[in-house]
């Protein structure tokens, strides 16, 4: 791993808080060239970079708005004038709601898409050419096992995560012999700020959830595996077929599970 890193640029968005935080002090580890830490509110970036150990490489804070294709133009035409490339891209930066659709505003449906969805395509496609010119890169999507399940009250965040998994698969066949490689990491719910919000009422839907520091090591993990998708816990990974086998079974604990937290 450490050799795989050695004088790398990396970039992550959504990297003031939560996973995307745990993904930079894992990555802060290595020797890289450049971390690039990419989030909207400044001061809480540059507030987590002041809780890293001290390194020898560049760390570069931007905010930026990933839902704003002009924004992440802004800061991408900054980073390719400055560097030319990177070598990995972590699309880390998402947010959900809960509620149902009929109760959910097109704007709130809206901001959750460009969120999670095209702020990915808006990054990925800003460097990719620069990848392909290489032969090399690695794009890697931060999903969740909801890119694979449908669930209630929380439609608009499963769209974008279906979206986005099924765009990172259209782009890893695209991509095969390119030298550029794909992967996407699906979680269970993590025990983050994602669900601190009017939305849930400060309220989780799992019993069971994740330290996005797990999640961190998938993605430093993917750097090195085979694998398109990458379930966390793997184990996860096993209802999917499930799902085909017995969909009336998932359908009730699925439903069962989420209205009774909310109802």
């Amino acid at each position: 791993m450490t050799d795989l890193l050695e004088n790398k640029i990396v970039l992550i968005t959504g990297a003031s808080s939560g996973i995307g935080r745990c993904i930079a002090n894992d990555f802060s580890q290595f020797g890289l060239k450049s971390l690039i830490l990419i989030a909207r509110n400044i001061d809480r970036l540059n507030e987590s970079v002041l809780s890293m150990k001290e390194r020898d490489f560049e760390i570069l804070t931007l905010s930026c708005d990933v839902s704003k294709k002009e924004e992440v133009k802004r800061v991408g035409d900054l980073i390719l004038e400055r560097y030319g490339y990177i070598d990995v891209l972590v699309n880390n930066a998402g947010i959900g709601i809960f509620g149902k659709v009929e109760k959910t505003s097109i704007e709130e449906i809206e901001k959750v898409s460009f969120t999670n969805y095209f702020g990915m395509i808006y990054f990925t496609k800003i460097f990719l050419d620069s990848m392909i010119r290489r032969n090399s890169g690695h794009i890697i999507n931060v999903a969740s096992l909801a890119s694979s399940f449908g669930i209630p009250g929380m439609a608009a965040y499963c769209g974008s995560k279906f979206a986005m998994l099924g765009f990172s698969e259209s782009l890893h066949r695209e991509l095969r012999k390119t030298g550029v490689k794909i992967s996407v990491i699906s979680p269970i719910g993590v025990k983050t700020n994602f669900f601190n919000n009017e939305y849930f009422n400060n309220k989780t839907p799992m019993k069971y959830m994740l330290n996005p520091e797990t999640v961190s090591k998938a993605v430093l993990n993917s750097l090195t595996s085979d694998s398109f998708q990458i379930f966390v816990p793997t184990l996860a990974g096993l209802s999917v077929p499930f799902k085909g086998w017995f969909p009336a079974i998932i359908d009730s604990i699925i439903e069962s599970q989420f209205r009774k937290n909310f109802g």
